[in-house]
């Protein structure tokens, strides 16, 4: 629902913040949420928490916007590596044009937010690899990135005492480290899994493995974690 109010009204005002901005977006959220403001639990609980992200969002965005050209939202990018055979897809959140030449590419979260080192060792890679995307223009509407600094952020919504929290991930040189890192792991991943002889474990990094799986069930996890991963 937040991602979708969000959306909407980024995609109505691209380059400035209107004076109506406040009922404009809880009317975009209004209608994002739909029928499940009728349900008590939503009408309590998340539509509080959306108002405080809306009046979060939009200082944030007003204080933004001076550097800033435009906004674009939800944007959707293919990136085929021909010589593997293979196609990564993508669709970012926002990507900011600011007049400085650099591109800001954010990520909206109302839950867990990766930490940094997440992302530098690889296990949060949607930042660096969208940012690898635009380096080699997957994003129609931004070209060929390639020399542009890029700003790689996180966007975290709550709606909470805090409401929302602007948590940067890297910029500049660190930036395209990160976005090269990511393309070279994304290389090799590839390489090794097309390969007939590999196996796909279900754990490969059993610290890092995520909180939700949809593969742990085949693997029995939950059996094994149980027993200690004794006898058979």
């Amino acid at each position: 629902f937040i991602h979708a109010a969000l959306d909407a009204f980024v995609r109505a005002n691209p380059q400035t913040i209107p004076a109506t901005a406040r009922a404009a977006l809880l009317q975009f959220g209004a209608d994002a949420f739909g029928p499940a403001l009728d349900r008590p639990e939503v009408r309590a609980f998340w539509w509080p928490r959306f108002e405080r992200i809306v009046d979060w969002f939009l200082e944030e965005e007003a204080r933004r916007r001076s550097g800033t050209a435009d906004v674009l939202s939800e944007q959707n990018a293919e990136w085929r590596l021909g010589d593997l055979d293979f196609t990564l897809t993508a669709r970012v959140d926002r990507i900011e044009r600011r007049r400085d030449g650099a591109l800001a590419i954010g990520d909206y979260k109302t839950g867990y937010v990766p930490k940094l080192g997440s992302v530098e060792y690889g296990y949060a890679p949607q930042l660096t690899l969208e940012a690898a995307m635009a380096r080699a223009g997957a994003f129609a509407a931004i070209g060929d990135a390639t020399g542009r600094d890029l700003v790689l952020e996180y966007w975290k919504l709550t709606g909470g005492e805090k409401p929302g929290e602007i948590k940067p991930i890297a910029a500049g040189d660190l930036a395209l480290e990160l976005a090269l890192a990511a393309e070279q792991g994304l290389r090799r991943l590839v390489e090794r899994f097309a390969r007939r002889k590999t196996p796909y474990p279900s754990r490969p990094h059993p610290r890092f493995a995520p909180r939700f799986s949809a593969y742990d069930h085949l693997a029995r996890v939950a059996e094994w974690s149980a027993t200690g991963g004794e006898g058979e």
